[in-house]
């Protein structure tokens, strides 16, 4: 399992570089309108995903059991050990991200250039090179994230795609500019979702969860916290 998890990480992160190489560094270089970071995004996810359905199908690929013993008792609830193990996982590299973000002098600086890049670089700060960190971190953590997700569910091409929509609504409830925020969205909007299907189906449940973005996007634009993340910088 670990090798596997380092393994796709850094191939993950390898990608993501590679992508910023043949895209979105032309696009920076071009002063492009934002609109354009987010139609190479599509393009690329699209891309990708029909690279895999070439070469492997759309079937599911399981992992093979990772622990002998599927279950653990904590008092008088029981819990999946995979479900454990990714919790931990998922808590520890959160940690570490948040203390990066806000409590060093590189996400100080990866903050201030997501808000004015061009200020940033007035500031002395090397836009260029806290830009491929973060597309390097991105990487990193998607690989991550991938992983986990694939060896609690199965992998399958379009497994992206669908977590890249879920993503997105977090992200702009949350605000753009805060991580925090995204955090709190996330876990709001994994419940809401669980309560959704729970009582009116799989089916129906994410064409409400993309009507509670929109009405986040009417009432607060800058959503549960982006204002706050934006004046701290």
């Amino acid at each position: 399992m670990w090798a596997t998890l380092i393994f796709t990480a850094i191939v993950s992160l390898l990608i993501a570089l590679l992508l910023d190489t043949l895209c979105y560094r032309r696009i920076r270089k071009n002063n492009s309108p934002n609109i354009y970071y987010f139609v190479a995004s599509i393009t690329f996810a699209i891309l990708i995903e029909q690279i895999l359905n070439v070469f492997f199908g759309k079937m599911s690929y399981g992992f093979p059991p990772m622990f002998e013993k599927t279950s653990m008792q904590f008092f008088s609830a029981s819990f999946s050990t995979m479900d454990l193990v990714v919790l931990v996982i998922s808590l520890v590299l959160l940690v570490v991200l948040m203390l990066l973000i806000n409590k060093t002098k590189i996400g100080l600086a990866i903050r201030a250039v997501a808000i004015d890049g061009r200020t940033g670089r007035l500031m002395g700060i090397n836009s260029g090179f806290i830009i491929l960190l973060t597309f390097a971190l991105a990487g990193f953590l998607a690989g991550v994230s991938g992983t986990l997700l694939g060896i609690k569910y199965s992998v399958y091409p379009s497994l992206g795609s669908s977590m890249m929509v879920k993503g997105f609504i977090a992200s702009v409830i949350g605000g753009l500019g805060s991580l925090s925020g995204a955090i709190i969205a996330a876990i709001l909007l994994g419940v809401i979702e669980m309560v959704l299907v729970y009582y009116l189906g799989s089916s129906i449940t994410p064409a409400l969860l993309f009507g509670i973005m929109l009405l986040f996007l009417f009432l607060r634009p800058q959503g549960i916290s982006g204002k706050f993340a934006q004046d701290k910088v």
